[in-house]
C-alpha cells in the first residue's frame, strides 16, 4: 500500500506545522511523500517543511481554492494508492493515527474514511458541542443506503483529517472548484457512485480553531454559497437545517439558549445567501 499527505498551508508556522509534522514523522507507518502545497507564505512555514523533507509546490495566494489546489495534489501524484489530507492546524493524537485511518480501507468498498477530530480546552462551547455531534466517539460506515437514516449527514466529511483511495476519487471527477465542503461534494458523490464512506472514530486528532462573530458570519455565507451552487446535494440527502433541529434535539434547555446566540451569526450569513 503506497500513500502520500497533502496539506495546503499559509503562514502556518504559528497554527503548529512543526509540531504536526513532527507528530507525522512518529508514525508507526510513513507516508512516500508529505506534499506542501503553499500559497506564498511569508513566514517560516517553507523552511520548516524543508527541514522534514516535504515536498513542496508554491502557488499564488490568490490562486487558492478548496476544491482544486487540492486536486492539484491528486493531479500531481495518481501513481499512488491512498492520499491522506490534513489542514495545518491540526496534531495526531498517538503514534499509530494515521495507520488506524488507513485500515478503513480494509473493509469492503470503503473509498474515503475521516478520523474523529477532539477539541481542546481553549475551544469555545459552540465548537465543544459541534465537535461532539459530528465526530461521536463510535464509528460509522455509510452509503447510499443511508440516506433516509442520516440525511445530508451521510455525506459529511472533513479534509482537516480525511483519507481518499485516489482512483476512486478521480473516477467521479475529483474535487470541484468551490471555497468550501469540496470534502462533503466529493464524498456525496462518491456515495451516489455506489461506493462508502467510513467515519473512524479510533483515528483522533487534535483541532480546535475558535471563531469570532464574524468569521462565523462569513462560514454561514460560504456555506450558503456551497448550497446554493450545488443543489443537487440538498435535494438528494436533504437540508443542513434539519441536521441543526437534530444537534438542538440532544441538548438541555440552558445549552440550547447558549448554543444558539453563538450560532446567529452564522445562521445569519447562511440565510442572507440563501433568500438572496
Amino acid at each position: 500500500m503506497s500513500f502520500i499527505i497533502i496539506i495546503p498551508t499559509y503562514n502556518a508556522e504559528h497554527a503548529g506545522i512543526e509540531n504536526l509534522l513532527k507528530s507525522i514523522k512518529e508514525q508507526s507507518i510513513s507516508p512516500d511523500k508529505i506534499c506542501i502545497i503553499d500559497s506564498s507564505s511569508t513566514d517560516g512555514t517553507v523552511e520548516i517543511c524543508r527541514k522534514y523533507g516535504c515536498d513542496i509546490t508554491i502557488i499564488d495566494k490568490g490562486s487558492f481554492n478548496h476544491g482544486l489546489t487540492r486536486q492539484q495534489g491528486i493531479d500531481n501524484n495518481k501513481n499512488y494508492d491512498y492520499a491522506v489530507f490534513m489542514t495545518q492546524d491540526i496534531l495526531l493524537k498517538n503514534s499509530c493515527t494515521l495507520e488506524v485511518l488507513l485500515s478503513s480501507f480494509n473493509y469492503d468498498n470503503v473509498a474515503i474514511a475521516y478520523g474523529r477530530q477532539l477539541t481542546n480546552e481553549t475551544s469555545s462551547f459552540i465548537e465543544k458541542i459541534s465537535r461532539k455531534f459530528n465526530y461521536p466517539e463510535y464509528s460509522i460506515m455509510k452509503s447510499k443506503n443511508d440516506i433516509s437514516k442520516y440525511g445530508i449527514s451521510t455525506a459529511f466529511c472533513s479534509d482537516s483529517f480525511a483519507a481518499y483511495k485516489i482512483q476512486d476519487l478521480l473516477s467521479v471527477g475529483g474535487f470541484p472548484k468551490t471555497d468550501f465542503a469540496e470534502d462533503m461534494i466529493a464524498a456525496a458523490k462518491i456515495i451516489l457512485a455506489g461506493k462508502k464512506v467510513y467515519y473512524n472514530a479510533e483515528a483522533e486528532v487534535y483541532h480546535s480553531h475558535p471563531y469570532s462573530i464574524r468569521a462565523e458570519y462569513e462560514r454561514g455565507k460560504a456555506i450558503g454559497t456551497m448550497h446554493k451552487e450545488n443543489k443537487w446535494l440538498i435535494d438528494t440527502f436533504g437540508k443542513a437545517e434539519n441536521k441543526g433541529k437534530e444537534l438542538l434535539k440532544t441538548l438541555s434547555l440552558h445549552k440550547k439558549f447558549i448554543y444558539i446566540l453563538q450560532a446567529v451569526p452564522k445562521l445569519i450569513g447562511y440565510k442572507s445567501v440563501m433568500f438572496r
